[in-house]
């Protein structure tokens, strides 16, 4: 059967990749995008490895650079999706309940080792942008949702208020410890003078990122880099650091992050399973793995949710067995990469659906960054001149590099493939092409992944002030069977929560809540507040910026295109 004629346009102006094209296909850049953000468009200029290196050795076992962006985003919005209903769940799992603690360690596991793993396969050279991006888009966004949860948290949940003693709407009567969210459980133990040095919620992931970008440089300069920082990682538990600047958690991920750096640097990843045996494998680990938390929490009675998370240190978490933290912090890190690798295994390329890609990527689409003239403002209050531009996500992309996107959140990537273009050939039926649209799809949520991230604990504050988390408290002093952590009530809750957590990260990406929510993240900040050279100036003296030769001032137009000097 011969194309419609829409499809003959599109065929004509657009190559359809299958699967068998895509390996046949190379990886390279081309001059514009060789800085681009991570892997995007085209991912790393893929080179013959020196004989006989540990790079040849790695290709050797089928790992190659990742072509695929939608992939990496695919996977950002699964990760963030399964670490947030994770989250909900996690005051059950304090309070002692099995399936809330089975399900907590199983995706505790993978998720933040994932994460942060794709962050550093995306982290970059810090440069000059860089850096500024760096302050205006990690530590200012901290410190400004810092100030926001202790704003709610202190009132809530600190002295005396509507939430303490046996004013909170509770079965029974019962009492909060400073800081106590639910029975068992206190997200936020300090109050005082370092309050800011101590994360509420999940804002740790700032300024870890912050810090990993930091420490980076210095970080590859040890041989064997990777072992050395997880050796100290095993070693961190032993310290009282605790949560102070998210250090304790930073330093044990720090391994996932350079190991997705080095990852980048031998332009590999870990592929997808084409094969049977290889997908059995993967699915053996990940199915093993949530059959080995089932069976340690149930057979053997193991309850604690913090063996995964890397937030205390050992006295507290092993108590008298503090001296095995090291060992089991080892194990952790062993079981964490085969979990990982599982994962990545287990994703499929766009390349599978048949995507479309845009006609035009240069060009992009109509209003996809958030730079646009209207939005500035431009004025003078008496001598001060006050020039309010926004930011461009694009710069973002191709500076910073960072798995959460901080400007993603508001708008979308110029040259992504539009959901509008996909559709089937007529030898395969014709009509819309949903597995492409769904994937396309769960990927555009994954690039604005930050948004969930930073926010699902507010609306874990507002469900617990309609008295969701009550249970916990009731289920530790009844004596009914059913409404124990183990009974029947409270495992229907547990579920029906873990459900409750991926719907509710799955909300907060979509676009009307990050249009709302995002102006927290990426703030819309003037430079010359903060910095001693304005945008200009600094790319100017900045001669690598996007590797575009930027003539310096009074360079003819002439010699401009040539990068003349």
């Amino acid at each position: 059967a011969r194309p419609s004629p829409h499809i003959s346009r599109r065929l004509a102006r657009t190559h359809v990749v299958g699967p068998k094209d895509a390996e046949k296909m190379p990886v390279s850049f081309d001059a514009k995008t060789s800085a681009s953000y991570g892997a995007i468009p085209k991912g790393p200029a893929e080179q013959a490895p020196e004989s006989g290196s540990f790079e040849e050795f790695l290709r050797g076992l089928g790992l190659k650079g990742e072509s695929d962006p939608y992939r990496l985003d695919l996977a950002k919005f699964i990760l963030v999706v399964l670490y947030i209903a994770g989250n909900f769940i996690r005051p059950f799992a304090q309070a002692d309940s099995s399936l809330a603690c089975a399900l907590h360690n199983f995706v505790s596991i993978f998720t933040l080792p994932a994460f942060t793993m794709i962050t550093g396969y995306l982290s970059m050279e810090m440069t000059r942008p860089r850096k500024r991006f760096l302050i205006a888009y990690l530590i200012i966004p901290y410190l400004v949702l810092q100030a926001l949860y202790l704003s709610i948290v202190i009132p809530l949940y600190w002295r005396k208020s509507f939430r303490n003693n046996s004013i909170a709407p509770a079965m029974g009567e019962f009492s909060r410890n400073n800081g106590q969210f639910s029975y068992n459980y206190t997200p936020q133990p300090n109050w005082g003078p370092l309050s800011f040095f101590t994360p509420c919620g999940d804002t740790w992931y700032l300024l870890s990122l912050a810090t990993f970008s930091m420490w980076r440089p210095y970080a590859v300069e040890f041989k064997n880099t990777i072992a050395v920082h997880v050796v100290i990682g095993c070693l961190m538990g032993y310290t009282t650091i605790d949560r102070f600047m998210t250090l304790h958690r930073t330093v044990v991920l720090m391994p996932y992050f350079l190991a997705g750096h080095m990852l980048r640097r031998y332009k590999i990843f870990v592929p997808y399973a084409k094969t049977w045996p290889q997908f059995g494998c993967a699915v053996f680990v990940m199915v093993f793995a949530l059959g080995g938390c089932v069976t340690a929490t149930y057979a053997f009675d193991h309850k604690s949710s913090q063996l995964f998370t890397s937030e205390q240190q050992y006295s507290v978490v092993w108590k008298d067995d503090y001296e095995w933290g090291g060992v089991i912090q080892l194990f952790v890190y062993i079981v964490s990469a085969a979990l990982t690798g599982a994962f990545f295994a287990l994703l499929p390329p766009a390349s599978n659906t048949n995507m479309i890609d845009l006609e035009n990527p240069e060009e992009g689409h109509a209003h996809s960054t958030m730079r646009k003239k209207e939005d500035e403002i431009h004025t003078k209050i008496g001598s001060y001149k006050i020039d309010y531009v926004v930011g461009d996500p694009d710069d973002v992309e191709t500076e910073f590099g960072a798995a959460g996107d901080p400007l993603l959140v508001r708008s979308r990537r110029k040259w992504e493939a539009a959901e509008r273009d996909q559709v089937l050939l007529e030898s395969e039926g014709g009509g819309n092409n949903w597995h492409a649209i769904a994937y396309l799809r769960c990927a555009k949520w994954g690039s604005r992944c930050l948004c969930p991230l930073m926010f699902n604990f507010l609306v874990m504050i507002v469900l617990e002030c309609f008295a969701f988390y009550d249970t916990t408290w009731y289920a530790s002093t009844t004596s009914s069977a059913v409404w124990k952590p183990n009974g029947l009530f409270v495992t229907i809750q547990v579920a029906f929560t873990f459900v409750l957590g991926a719907v509710v990260a799955l909300l907060l990406s979509l676009r009307p809540t990050t249009m709302v929510l995002g102006w927290l993240l990426a703030p819309p900040l003037n430079n010359s507040w903060f910095f001693e050279q304005d945008d200009d100036e600094m790319k100017l003296s900045e001669k690598s910026w996007r590797r575009i030769n930027v003539p310096p001032l009074g360079l003819a137009d002439d010699d401009a295109g040539t990068g003349k000097q």
